[in-house]
C-alpha cells in the first residue's frame, strides 16, 4: 500500500495541482469512501493531449484493490476550454493518449518499460436515457471500450468499458466530458452508484 501511495503522489503531485474549491468540484457529491484528484489539462503524464482545461476525478473506495468488486472503477470530468471539437475522433484521439501517458509514467515510476503502441480506445454511439430530463442540453452519449495494461496494482493488459457524456455549455462555452469506467460487466453494481452520482451532478448544475 506504501508503494502505491508512493505512485499516486508521483502522479498527481507532478500536475499543476489547483483550487480544491474550484465551480466545478462544488458539483461534485460522492458516498462515503470515495476520494478525489483535481488536476490540470493536459497532465504532465500525457503533454500531448491537446484538451485544456481542468479534470475532476473520483475514485470508489476498491480501486486500488485488485478483489474489490469496484477495482479501477471511478470517474472523471473534463472542464475543457472553449475551442475545442467534441468530435468522437477527438475523444478517441484525447482518451487514448491520457491511458498511454498514464500506464507509461507509471511503469517508468516503476524502472519498468511498457510498449503502449498497442493500447487501443474505440468509441460507440450510444443513446442517453433520461426520463427525469436532468442532462444538459445538447449532451451525447458514447460507449466506449479501452486496452491498455493496468500499471498501478497488476501490471497486466485490461479492457475498461467506459460511458462518456459529452455537452457544450451555450453561456460559458465551456466544453464537458462526464466519464464513468470500469472494467466491470456494464449490469455490475458499480454502474448505478456512478449513475447515481452524475445524476447528482446534473442537478447540481441546474440549481
Amino acid at each position: 500500500m506504501r508503494r502505491l501511495i508512493m505512485l499516486l503522489a508521483i502522479l498527481f503531485m507532478s500536475n499543476t495541482v489547483l483550487a480544491a474549491d474550484s465551480e466545478l468540484a462544488k458539483q461534485i457529491t460522492v458516498p462515503a469512501g470515495w476520494r478525489g484528484e483535481q488536476i490540470s489539462l493536459p497532465p504532465s503524464f500525457a503533454r500531448e493531449m491537446q484538451f485544456k482545461g481542468i479534470e475532476e476525478a473520483r475514485f470508489s473506495p476498491g480501486m486500488f484493490q485488485e478483489k474489490s468488486n469496484s477495482f479501477f472503477s471511478y470517474f472523471f470530468v473534463f472542464q475543457i476550454d472553449p475551442g475545442s471539437e467534441l468530435t468522437p475522433k477527438n475523444i478517441e484521439r484525447e482518451l487514448l493518449t491520457y491511458y498511454q501517458g498514464l500506464s507509461r509514467t507509471i511503469f517508468n515510476s516503476r524502472k519498468k518499460n511498457i510498449d503502449t503502441s498497442g493500447f487501443t480506445c474505440k468509441l460507440t454511439k450510444a443513446t442517453p436515457v433520461d426520463p427525469q430530463k436532468i442532462y444538459p442540453p445538447g449532451l451525447a452519449e458514447y460507449a466506449a471500450t479501452v486496452e491498455w495494461t493496468e500499471p498501478f496494482v497488476t501490471q497486466k493488459p485490461q479492457t475498461l468499458n467506459l460511458i462518456i457524456q459529452v455537452w457544450t455549455d451555450k453561456t460559458s462555452k465551456h466544453s464537458y466530458l462526464f466519464v464513468c469506467v470500469s472494467p466491470q460487466d456494464f449490469k455490475a453494481n458499480i454502474w448505478q452508484s456512478m449513475r447515481n452520482i452524475r445524476s447528482t451532478f446534473y442537478r447540481n448544475l441546474k440549481k
